[in-house]
């Protein structure tokens, strides 16, 4: 039988040959009778970035059921069927909009590169068929394999795209003058359905983060349990994973109530969902060597330093003034992103290195050389 691996490989050129057929024929009729530009006036980009989106957003539910199968994932069936359909459209609705951002920002270069430069049909048909079979590939790569890496990585990245993509559509040029959540205003045109639509799947991706990362963290703790050394500082019984996920489920919860909530809709209750979510990453940091112990020294400092470095950046903004609010939330929330990331990495090598001692001690056991 070929291996799970070699089937994902399989069944996502398997995707990517039929999205390359539906996008060329999709793309004929689009452009038919006109030669488009590479950007804009409904060109080619505009048309690939669409044909993009959409075959990423058909695409992710397949692959991701394919995670079910994992022997480590099967817990993954086992929520609530709310949950279940809940994270699938944020995955997939983030995997569409980063092939829409992705598609268009690249054939808004090319536009510039070969400026005036036109296709006929069959040539934009032909670049649209790229890009959804990149598309439906990536994607299938990316919904088959999820884990908890993968997506902390994913999430850094879609959150990265989708508001540069705000700054740059944005009508209002002097956003920056007042705050970053002014990209979310009406009078922001599209970017404000781009800026909010990102942050409230961001958040609901972040609450799945959390179910992976404490999945982990649990299995981090059985390997510990059934360690030899299971006495040594950070054993299983040490580990707490219920503060964990919640301060994780709350700062995805209170990201997405920032989009649900608009700065120009109800301004008290959306800076008080961000100054919340701030409020959980500072718990969660000053709280994760008690809550789980074992990780690095060089984390946990690397956390202290880097919230330390937050709060020097609400004391640059107020009171010193020293510049003004858009620039102390770009730090803040690239130092929250950050730490995400670095906390999902470091889990993730502990449990490996756990994996490996027990796959060391077994051998070890049987009378085998590893």
């Amino acid at each position: 039988m070929e291996s799970s691996a070699a089937r994902t490989e399989a069944r996502a050129a398997q995707a990517a040959g039929l999205a390359v057929v539906v996008s060329f024929v999709v793309a004929l009729i689009a452009f038919a009778g006109r030669r488009p530009a590479l950007s804009g006036g409904d060109g080619v980009g505009d048309v690939a970035a669409v044909v993009g989106g959409v075959v990423a957003v058909l695409v992710l539910p397949v692959a991701y059921r394919h995670t079910y199968d994992h022997p480590q994932h099967h817990w993954l069936a086992e929520r609530p069927v709310w949950r279940r359909y809940l994270g699938v459209v944020a995955l997939a609705a983030a995997h569409g909009a980063i092939a829409y951002m992705a598609a268009w920002a690249g054939f808004r270069i090319f536009q510039g590169t070969f400026n005036g430069l036109t296709l006929d049909a069959l040539a934009g048909a032909l670049a649209t068929a790229v890009v959804g079979g990149l598309a439906a590939y990536t994607t299938y790569q990316s919904g088959a394999r999820m884990n908890s890496y993968l997506l902390s990585n994913f999430l850094a990245t879609y959150l990265a795209a989708g508001v540069l993509t705000s700054m740059v559509t944005t009508m209002n040029s002097h956003w920056w003058e007042v705050n970053f959540s002014v990209l979310g205003a009406r009078d922001s045109g599209m970017a404000s359905w781009t800026f909010n639509m990102t942050l409230i799947t961001s958040g609901v991706v972040i609450t799945m983060l959390a179910e992976y990362v404490t999945r982990d963290i649990q299995a981090l703790a059985a390997y510990r349990e059934d360690s030899p050394a299971r006495e040594r500082k950070g054993s299983s019984a040490m580990v707490q994973t219920r503060p964990i996920l919640v301060c994780l489920v709350l700062i995805g919860v209170f990201l997405a109530g920032t989009g649900l909530v608009p700065v120009d809709f109800y301004m008290p209750a959306h800076n008080s969902m961000a100054t919340a979510m701030a409020g959980a990453y500072t718990l969660l940091v000053l709280f994760l060597p008690w809550w789980l112990p074992g990780l690095s020294r060089t984390f946990h400092v690397t956390g202290f330093a880097m919230l330390g470095g937050a709060i020097l950046a609400v004391i640059l903004w107020f009171p010193l003034g020293y510049y003004n609010m858009t620039a102390m939330e770009f730090f803040v929330a690239g130092v929250i992103l950050a730490w995400l990331v670095l906390l999902i990495r470091n889990v993730a090598a502990a449990l490996e290195d756990a994996q490996r001692d027990a796959l060391w001690g077994l051998m070890r056991d049987q009378g085998s050389e590893p």
